[in-house]
């Protein structure tokens, strides 16, 4: 009996030292980096300007897309990003924009609003629950039976919840309110306390109030500056102004950047991230938008400043993470949420054709069309970011065809100037959402839970403004490709020739070597490896 128990006893620790020698190698730390305004061109232009630690070492040693495409029409980063981390769009993933038209209660919500997550150095309210679809950091906590440590820190709340997923330990970020550190209660850490010292130690607060002055001298710039007196400065502070104010100035400078890059190496530390015997996860949002832009545009010293800023804090975050972890063990994976190309004012300046579209004006007159074919009622009830929504209740009630008034409607909209298309509920869902054109990208950013009953878009150049001309709405005309590079692990330098950003998820799983996210629609890029080196 005594020997069977040895052979037996042998027998499975011989059995569990194949499985070990079996398993698949993954990366020990992934570090999911979304640079909003990032564009090939902008990188093209300043490229003999970086250091060779930064952007130049990503496209020179990593897995690079040039024009990684966005088969989505972009209303709100939030989009963005939750069709990246997910590997599907907001037709499966749920979330149309930052915010949505409530059909129940007439009015704007925030698509991750949630009641029941208190927030926590926030006024927000605000969880990962409305996102319908599993991310790769949620599979990656699954896979790992909750070990790995997920983690996330962004400029803005969306971004940062989006980017951490519904399972994630921590998703931190920089409250417009107080300018500090900031999460909701739907994480089981709350605050980390890696973000909550930097409350204490005052490290924004300090940041937020340094001025911005040029990294080099300011004639060795390409770009001219916005303000004449650059060299004192591109930016000046207000004390005057309140705190939120001056949060919103700062998240519009290279100094943000800064934070988030901070932050990110202390929570590494800290959390004790890719050291262990699982992988860990670290999503983090930059910014290359400069104060007053509306654009994502390369016209100005002060763009200039924040990408060589930027190559700059990703060298280091780089090399720091070499050091701590090792790029053997490390997978990079950068990419760019969508962002204008041109600002109306530079349109003007070169005489381009454009306009501005104002909704209400337009709604009062399609209301009015609809009486005269209908009758008396209000049949536009609501309207929000290209939307149309209609009196769904009275037209079941008047036993009128939503079709049929779906079509009027949209044939209204086309007789309006600056209008481009205008689709249906029906003509958007018999779309197979693989194209390139404006019906297969509307598909795409279609969700029955949010969208209106007409769809429209607006002629190249136009964009949405109020009764007094100010501009509340981007055009849909964004630019739709962004670079993505995969770089460190056990990474090739090699080049991707196409990619959809709904390809990234998948690929990244595939080299985690666990599911794609539950509604991922996405292809597996077929790449170059090396082996691991131990």
């Amino acid at each position: 009996m005594k020997s069977f128990c040895l052979y037996v006893a042998f027998f499975i620790g011989l059995t569990g030292s194949v499985y070990a020698a079996n398993e698949p190698e993954r990366p020990r730390l992934v570090v999911n980096i979304v640079i909003d305004g990032l564009q090939p061109e902008h990188l093209t232009t300043l490229w003999n300007l970086f250091d060779k630690g930064g952007f130049r070492r990503l496209y020179s040693q990593g897995a690079v897309c040039r024009h990684t495409y966005y088969p989505i029409l972009s209303c709100g980063a939030a989009s963005d990003y939750a069709s990246l981390v997910c590997g599907t769009p907001p037709f499966y993933h749920g979330i149309t924009g930052n915010q949505y038209y409530d059909r129940a209660s007439d009015k704007l919500e925030l698509s991750l609003k949630d009641p029941s997550a208190a927030g926590i150095g926030t006024t927000e309210t605000l969880s990962p629950k409305p996102l319908l679809a599993s991310t790769v950091s949620d599979e990656l906590k699954m896979n790992s039976g909750g070990k790995s440590r997920v983690f996330s820190i962004g400029i803005n709340s969306h971004e940062a919840i989006m980017l951490a997923g519904h399972a994630a330990d921590g998703a931190v970020w920089i409250d417009n309110n107080s300018g500090h550190f900031a999460t909701t209660s739907f994480y089981p850490l709350g605050l980390p306390r890696w973000a909550d010292q930097m409350n204490v130690d005052h490290s924004l607060e300090t940041t937020i109030l340094e001025d911005w002055f040029p990294l080099y001298p300011i004639n060795t710039y390409l770009f001219p500056p916005k303000r004449k007196d650059a060299a004192r400065g591109f930016v000046y502070f207000n004390t005057g102004k309140s705190v939120s104010e001056r949060v919103q100035h700062f998240k519009h400078t290279p100094f943000v950047n800064q934070i988030v890059k901070d932050a990110a190496l202390k929570a590494v530390v800290t959390e004790k991230m890719g050291i262990g015997g699982t992988t860990d996860y670290l999503g983090l949002q930059f910014s290359l938008q400069t104060n007053g832009d509306d654009s994502f545009e390369m016209l100005s010293a002060e763009k200039e400043d924040m990408y060589l800023r930027l190559d700059k804090y990703l060298s280091e975050l780089i090399d720091k993470i070499d050091q701590s972890v090792g790029l053997n063990h490390a997978l990079f994976v950068v990419t760019g949420s969508q962002g204008e190309i041109h600002s109306q004012n530079t349109l003007a300046n070169y005489k381009i054709s454009g306009g501005t579209f104002v909704p209400s004006s337009s709604m009062a007159l399609l209301n009015l069309y609809l009486m005269a074919v209908y009758g008396q009622n209000q049949w536009v009830t609501g309207y929000f970011n290209k939307n149309i929504y209609l009196d769904r209740k009275t037209i079941e009630k008047k036993g009128i065809s939503m079709n049929a008034i779906q079509q009027h409607c949209a044939d209204f909209m086309m007789e309006l100037q600056g209008v481009q298309t205008a689709f249906t509920t029906q003509e958007i869902l018999h779309s197979d959402g693989k194209g390139y054109d404006e019906q297969s990208r509307m598909k795409n950013s279609y969700n029955k839970n949010h969208s209106g009953d007409v769809v429209f878009s607006l002629m190249p150049g136009w964009v949405e403004a109020d009764a007094s001309g100010k501009i509340i709405s981007a055009s849909n005309r964004k630019e739709s490709y962004v670079p993505f590079i995969l770089f460190g692990y056990s990474i090739n330098s090699q080049t991707i020739t196409s990619a959809n950003i709904t390809d990234i998820a998948p690929t990244v799983s595939n080299l985690l070597h666990i599911p794609s996210p539950n509604a991922c629609v996405g292809r597996n890029l077929i790449l170059v490896l090396n082996e691991v080196k131990h």
